[in-house]
């Protein structure tokens, strides 16, 4: 008889416990993911850094920043990831891009931007550019910018939309910019065509969480 009532004793301790547990569970508030542990550049009005530092995450939006003991105390999450040794920072932003021209890199590339472009960009793009050479080297650019810690960018090229679809799909941010030029190119022959382009492309994107889009006429240097 004694040795049931010490199991039941223990059997209720361990149910309290368990129980006093859930209850602070509860009590944190729950969020998508927590980072933990490394050090933290907040680039707030205070520029603080926070050594063993804590950012809680939800839904797309940082919610806390603080020590890791001051998020631990009030979030908690199924996905933490430990950051120790490591800078966690705000994502950068790549304020000038023509992210399908990663395809061409290496082009020429030690001539004046006049030359460069007349001589063997502009032709180059003639050449080669369609909508799925734009996606692939999309693709390529986004994997590059976002290994590098590039969450937003500014683009301008060709087939735009296409460009969208493919930052959306990879969940970056884009403010990105359709080509008006006064020559034929890729995507649309005449400036009708292009304006007509960027009315269905702007229509299609507007409201979107990650993606700006917008008209981008080409520089007037070219011109001259």
């Amino acid at each position: 008889m004694k040795r049931l009532s010490t199991s039941v004793l223990l059997l209720a301790s361990i149910l309290c416990i368990v129980s006093s547990i859930d209850a602070q569970t509860r009590r944190k508030n729950i969020v998508d993911l927590i980072i933990r542990g490394g050090t933290v550049v907040t680039m707030d009005g205070s520029r603080r850094v926070i050594d063993n530092g804590g950012v809680a995450i939800k839904g797309g939006r940082v919610v806390a920043v603080g020590t890791s003991a001051e998020i631990d105390l009030s979030y908690s999450s199924r996905q933490v990831i430990d950051a120790t040794g490591k800078v966690v920072i705000p994502g950068l932003i790549n304020g000038h891009t023509h992210v399908p021209m990663t395809l061409f890199r290496g082009i020429a590339d030690d001539l004046d931007l006049q030359e460069w472009l007349t001589k063997y960009i502009f032709p180059a793009e003639a050449k080669n550019v369609t909508e799925d050479f734009v996606r692939v080297g999309t693709r390529l650019g986004l994997a590059e910018m976002i290994r590098s810690g590039t969450t937003t960018y500014c683009d301008m090229y060709y087939f735009e939309d296409a460009i969208a679809d493919e930052t959306f799909k990879a969940g970056m941010r884009g403010v990105l910019g359709e080509t008006v030029i006064d020559f034929p190119v890729a995507d649309n022959k005449t400036n009708a065509e292009a304006m007509a382009y960027v009315e269905k492309f702007v229509s299609r994107w507007k409201g979107n969480s990650l993606i700006v889009a917008a008209i981008a006429p080409h520089a007037p240097l070219h011109g001259l």
